[in-house]
């Protein structure tokens, strides 16, 4: 054997020796890692999630008049709600409590109404289909820098309402139920009325308060 193959042998037998056949996932995965905040969305919508809203929701009434009395609306969305960019909207976290109206199921976009002690009637996504991003937008734990991508953080959206809506789907409110939902609505501006709200808590409760 001649001393340049010789040579040239020595050098490439180390990396020769650390290659490796990998699947089709693995080779997926190396040229787009996946994101770990994709791989914990249930234990962050229990652990997370939830209980950030259920800890910060206001009921409609005092919340509507608090934003109101802010005087103008950022004011209001750094006393009351979140937004990480100002060129987001600001979510707000708000309690609704009262009797089922009506449930709405004729299209994949469902609402339930409630009628709060207001004598107001609030609009709660039911799903299937959740629309919007309030949900992950008002979430604290998370912010599009943790992605830099926008459909993996779209992604990211849509699993958490799939959280949301399966739990309105097991719950499945009915008519004359009295119900508390702890959730969020985003909004540019102040509102005169609670907006649609999205679902993070739903549980029955006696009486309207």
């Amino acid at each position: 054997m001649s001393r340049p193959l010789w040579l040239a042998l020595l050098v490439l037998a180390p990396v020769l020796s650390s290659c490796r056949i990998v699947s089709t996932q693995e080779l997926a995965d190396l040229k787009n890692p996946p994101n770990p905040h994709m791989a914990n969305i249930d234990r962050a919508w229990l652990q997370n999630i939830v209980p950030q809203i259920v800890n910060e929701a206001r009921p409609a009434g005092e919340l509507l008049s608090l934003i109101s009395a802010a005087g103008d609306f950022d004011s209001a969305c750094k006393q009351y709600g979140w937004r990480a960019q100002d060129e987001n909207p600001c979510v707000f976290a708000v309690r609704v409590s009262g009797t089922v109206e009506k449930v709405d199921t004729a299209s994949r976009s469902g609402k339930v109404f409630i009628k709060d002690s207001r004598g107001e009637t609030v609009a709660v996504q039911l799903g299937p289909t959740l629309r919007g991003t309030a949900l992950r937008d008002g979430y604290k734990g998370v912010s599009y820098q943790d992605f830099n991508d926008q459909v993996l953080f779209g992604n990211y959206s849509r699993a958490i309402n799939e959280q949301a809506a399966a739990m309105m789907k097991a719950f499945n409110p009915q008519p004359g139920d009295t119900v508390t939902v702890d959730g969020v609505f985003s909004a540019w501006d102040i509102p005169t009325s609670v907006p649609d709200v999205t679902p993070a808590k739903i549980t029955r409760t006696q009486g309207g308060a």
